[in-house]
């Protein structure tokens, strides 16, 4: 009886360290977003949504991932509107918050790592064979939204959005800001919006 109860107890102590433990919190990249926000979730897309004009739907236009540039075998890549992506294969369909950093799921594609954002830049993820998703920048969190959709943020601001349309297509633009590359008269505030798959 007594090496039952003990082997009970060893089974038990196994299964305990087996488990992952659960944050309790975000990490600091989510500092001042108030309640109810988080770094982690699993696959999801996102949608811009218009805070001052129309929307198709009541999630907003959909996002998709979009060349941005190579240079030294490394691809660039942001989030442009699925309907300038037009008809292309999407390379990379979903993403998810690991830790306050966005990572690009695919099957077989180059392994993408979130770079820092700036003022007036796009939100940019580096594609190479030696990229590290988990090692990209943490920057993003997401938080609870006015229309029941979590809201994605980066550098704490969830308010600073805007879609712009440069050359070939519509992108997402962070603080977006004059003599960037793209039409900043054509730009309009948006929301990320989170949508769970």
């Amino acid at each position: 009886m007594l090496a039952l109860t003990a082997l009970a107890a060893a089974l038990s102590a196994a299964s305990v360290m087996a488990t992952p433990m659960k944050r309790a919190a975000p990490g600091p990249w989510c500092d001042g977003l108030g309640s109810g926000v988080f770094d982690t979730s699993s696959s999801f897309t996102l949608a811009a949504y218009n805070t001052t004009g129309p929307n198709t739907d009541s999630t907003g236009a959909p996002l998709v991932l979009g060349t941005a540039g190579a240079f030294q075998q490394t691809q660039i890549w942001h989030f442009i509107t699925e309907e300038s992506w037009g008809s292309y294969p999407i390379t990379y369909p979903t993403v998810s918050l690991e830790n306050g950093t966005l990572i690009l799921q695919s099957d077989g594609a180059t392994p993408a790592q979130a770079t820092t954002v700036d003022a007036g830049n796009s939100l940019e993820f580096a594609a190479r064979a030696s990229a590290n998703p988990l090692a990209g920048a943490q920057i993003y969190c997401a938080v609870q939204g006015d229309a029941g959709l979590p809201l994605l943020a980066v550098n704490n601001d969830a308010d600073s959005f805007s879609l712009c349309q440069t050359t070939f297509e519509n992108a997402v633009y962070y603080k977006a800001a004059p003599d960037r590359g793209y039409d900043f008269d054509s730009c309009y505030p948006v929301k990320l919006q989170i949508l769970f798959q």
